[in-house]
């Protein structure tokens, strides 16, 4: 049976489609004062018994009871959105960013500071307050930067109180050494530093010395009088798993227990809950899962974070940490390194387990949405005329999604701005920074057509159902429809004709940019280094030639800016984000003859003119699983089947909607993104995601399950059944079609991979999993009788706590180095750490790129390392100078 002291009470099972379209903001004064209502409740319960207790206690009531509580605003971005970049034209903020603008701030103003906002910028993109002044590519391929995002977040408490309680700040410098000191940091496979550990020693002293302002203010009974916190968290993508995380770190940061045994939470002696989650789309897949499409997991801090706090049914609900969770999710997002964590999860048995008695569903006063479209038509990010769709701003589909998410969090107090006219004397009075800003009145435009056209999908969508159903018949719906726009063809369609007006970037303007890119970012890093120098732009304003000591010797810098159209051209580039060209015709072709091939089942490869699969991914720990191909194959007959009988009820013919059609597929012509067309085309890795197709059904996370069939390969930087501990891993694992063959650099993680074509004969119940050094080919041992381990399951959490559970293999040294080939590979590491240390580098950090394209690769033997590794060894002795 569950535990009443660590359950909520049980949800419901089924996700909800979204329902008809509602105004999000507030249509009446009296629906802002039963906002501001909520948001008062502690200071008038507190002055209610305050004058309770002067009643009984005989004495006169206290005029004195000015109190007031703190309500903090977190706002975690998703992947590669920036406010500082999207707030420039076209507009492309997100619904995080969207949001944040419209939240009350009290820290510019003058005055006791009560409402507090805080924004995160997403993975991938600057943030020169926790010290991140770049873009970093890998940030947006394996969401590097994510754990110091969401510790900043827990910093925002002591910046709050301070600037509360003291009139002072948490100044960056001050955070930067916090991050640095909570910080998990991979030493080695076998020594990852205890995050929660260094959580609790950075912030506790900060803690206890504003607990002990907060009772010296009492004590000298200082007006106000702080009450508690209350917080309300935002987060789309891997933003969303940033909030997610955040909550379940502050949650061990303030859980106190009572004397009976029930907790409370406190922050500096404060009660303080999380009056509200709100969440776009949540991806937490972190690190390899990311880009290597037939593995997913949870690395780094992703791993365990992402289940929902537990509650003690036993606290009232005004007591609890979460009171409010809604979830928005994406019904036609497929890109394979996209995986969803739903919120839904079996509730857990006295050990603390998940209890099995019990069916999957969502915990109390938490609910799950499905909306049409893909990731960022949810969480928004999108410009407008981006793919030729949502030629105007109020025709994005995310702006559905922005004010169901305003609406929620209104309902639950959360401190929005409003329309001006909303705003009666006595609400002005009570709260004067409540009129909405002129950029949150653009961003909250919303026309009428698509609100039609949304309602016609909406009352198509069919009933509420558990998740994964849902999201099998939307892929299924939304085949449909590709194999008409797609299949039968582009031309002639509304999205494609608006694509062929708007040409693409060419490769001269292509590379002009990145150059120019890099460049503004190397003159911003001169500048906060101090250095003394002529900019590039001003150089050429004051027509000079180029000279010493100008332009980092940015020779070309006159003829890229003529290539690009001009230095007003220069001066618009974004340097918070990585560049991105302009690609739409380019993306929307290769998509549609991917398609169109699958859809044939003709398996030539498609030509494309640019992509390289090569790449580096850092910070290797958690948990990767490999996803079952014989799962995919049967999703791949199953979208085919239904997908083609979607297409005879939405088209009579080709081109030609059905009756009743119309609007449903004027919202899919007009209004959905395609996601994958986009994703990685402009990057270093192969065009659109490899190994993946848009016949495969979403992989959906439920805390510890499933919708698709896993096994563990690696946890916490140890490969499952590695009879010994090494810095450097390669792995081969073979899959029947693809095969894949990884290189993994434990622990910088890098991971040259080779594409093959090669069918793998004959069925194979398990996965082919071998292990050998990277530096000389030599296969590791591994362990036997392991197999159970090894098989395919929907409930990998099980298996994984088997993983954990076994005892840790010993680390190669020179007295485990018992056999010939094992003392080979210690030597040469050795031999590699002598040459890094005389260089004072990382050898293991200097495989950059090593990657190749195969159409037959061995599986390293005992003692012959493969041609690609010998590959990976000449670059490296190249850049060590060896051999």
């Amino acid at each position: 049976m569950p535990s009443a002291m660590t359950q909520g009470s049980a949800g419901k099972a089924n996700a909800l489609i979204a329902p008809p379209f509602k105004n999000g903001l507030p249509d009446s004064p009296q629906a802002v004062m039963n906002n501001l209502s909520k948001r008062e409740r502690d200071e008038n319960q507190h002055i209610s018994h305050t004058r309770q207790n002067s009643l009984q206690a005989g004495g006169a009531i206290s005029s004195n009871t000015c109190c007031q509580s703190l309500h903090l605003s977190l706002f975690f971005d998703g992947t590669n959105n920036n406010r500082h970049a999207d707030e420039r034209e076209p507009l492309s903020t997100s619904n995080i960013a969207r949001l944040y603008h419209a939240t009350v701030d009290h820290s510019e103003g003058e005055g006791t500071q009560s409402h507090f906002r805080y924004y995160c910028p997403g993975v991938g993109t600057a943030f020169p307050e926790i010290g991140e002044h770049e873009p970093l590519s890998k940030g947006l391929i394996g969401a590097m930067g994510g754990e110091n995002r969401i510790n900043w977040g827990l910093t925002r408490l002591i910046d709050a109180l301070r600037r509360n309680l003291l009139n002072t700040i948490l100044d960056d410098s001050e955070t930067q050494d916090l991050l640095s000191t909570m910080s998990t940091v991979m030493l080695t496979p076998e020594l990852i530093s205890n995050g929660k550990r260094n959580r609790e020693q950075a912030l506790r002293p900060l803690i206890n010395q504003l607990e002990a302002t907060l009772l010296s203010h009492k004590e000298q009974q200082k007006k106000p009088e702080t009450l508690s916190l209350r917080l309300y968290v935002y987060g789309f993508s891997r933003g969303a798993a940033e909030a997610r995380t955040f909550c379940n770190w502050l949650l061990e940061l303030v859980r106190k227990p009572r004397a009976n045994g029930e907790p409370e939470y406190r922050f500096a002696g404060l009660p303080i809950s999380i009056e509200f989650l709100g969440i776009f789309d949540t991806v937490a897949a972190v690190g390899l899962a990311d880009s290597f499409p037939f593995a997913a997991g949870h690395m780094s801090w992703a791993d365990g974070t992402m289940r929902l706090p537990d509650e003690d049914t036993r606290l009232p609900e005004d007591q609890r940490f979460l009171n409010r969770c809604v979830h928005l999710v994406s019904a036609h997002e497929q890109r394979a390194s996209f995986p969803l964590d739903s919120i839904r999860r079996r509730p857990r048995s006295e050990d603390g387990e998940p209890d099995k008695s019990q069916s999957s569903s969502y915990r109390a006063n938490s609910v799950e949405y499905v909306y049409p479209g893909m990731h960022s038509d949810v969480g928004g990010g999108y410009p407008a005329k981006d793919q030729g769709k949502a030629m105007q701003e109020e025709l994005l589909l995310s702006q559905i999604t922005l004010h169901h998410m305003y609406r929620e969090a209104f309902a639950s107090g959360a401190p929005l701005l409003v329309p001006k006219e909303m705003i009666s004397k006595d609400a002005s009075d009570r709260e004067p920074n409540l009129a909405m800003l002129d950029i949150s009145k653009r961003e909250f435009s919303i026309s009428p057509m698509l609100i039609e056209r949304f309602n016609a999908w909406q009352a198509k969508a069919g009933k509420e159902a558990p998740l994964e159903e849902i999201v099998e018949r939307e892929t299924e719906l939304i085949t449909g429809w590709r194999i008409d726009r797609y299949h039968n063809g582009l031309n002639g369609s509304s999205f494609y004709e608006n694509v062929k007006r708007q040409p693409d970037e060419s490769e001269a303007v292509w590379d002009a940019r990145t150059r120019l890119h890099a460049h503004k970012l190397d003159e911003k890093k001169r500048e906060r280094n101090g250095e003394k120098f002529v900019s590039c732009a001003e150089r050429l304003q004051a027509n000079r030639a180029l000279a010493e000591g100008d332009c980092s010797s940015y020779s070309k810098f006159d003829e890229d800016i003529r290539t690009v159209g001009g230095l007003g051209e220069y001066q618009k580039l974004e340097i918070e984000k990585a560049y991105e060209p302009t690609l739409d015709n380019r993306q929307l072709q290769g998509a549609a003859a991917e398609f169109s091939r699958d859809y044939r089942g003709d398996w030539k490869p498609v030509e494309d003119d640019r992509g390289f699969l090569s790449g580096v991914i850092d910070s290797l720990s958690g948990v990767i699983y490999l996803i079952n191909e014989e799962d995919e194959a049967t999703q791949f007959k199953s979208i085919h089947t239904d997908g083609t009988a979607w297409y005879h009820k939405l088209f009579v013919d080709k081109g030609k909607v059905a009756p009743g059609y119309e609007s449903l597929v004027a919202l899919f012509d007009d209004h959905v993104h395609d996601s994958r067309a986009w994703f990685m085309n402009s990057s270093g890795f192969a065009p659109r995601e490899v190994w993946t197709d848009y016949f495969r059904y979403r992989l959906v996370h439920f805390d510890q399950e499933s919708n698709k069939s896993l096994t563990p390969l690696l946890t916490a930087g140890r490969v499952i059944g590695l009879a010994i501990a090494v810095g450097s891993i390669g792995l081969a694992v073979k899959r029947r079609d693809p095969r894949y063959l990884l290189g993994l650099m434990l622990p910088t993680l890098g991971v040259p991979v080779i594409r093959g074509k090669l069918p793998m004969p004959n069925s194979q119940s398990l996965p082919q999993v071998s292990a050998f050094d990277p530096l000389t080919g030599i296969a590791y041992p591994m362990m036997e009788g392991i197999d159970h381990l090894r098989a395919y399951t929907r409930e990998p959490g099980t298996v994984l706590r088997q993983v954990q559970a076994m005892p840790l293999p010993q680390p190669l040294t020179e007295q485990t180095a018992t056999s010939p080939e094992l003392k080979k590979i210690f030597q040469a590491a050795q031999a590699a750490k002598a040459v890094a240390d005389a260089k004072e580098g990382n050898p293991m950090g200097l495989i950059d790129v090593v990657a190749g394209q195969l159409s037959d690769a061995e599986q390293p033997d005992k003692t012959k390392s493969p041609g690609w590794l010998d590959m990976a060894g000449d670059m490296v002795g190249n850049k060590l100078g060896i051999g």
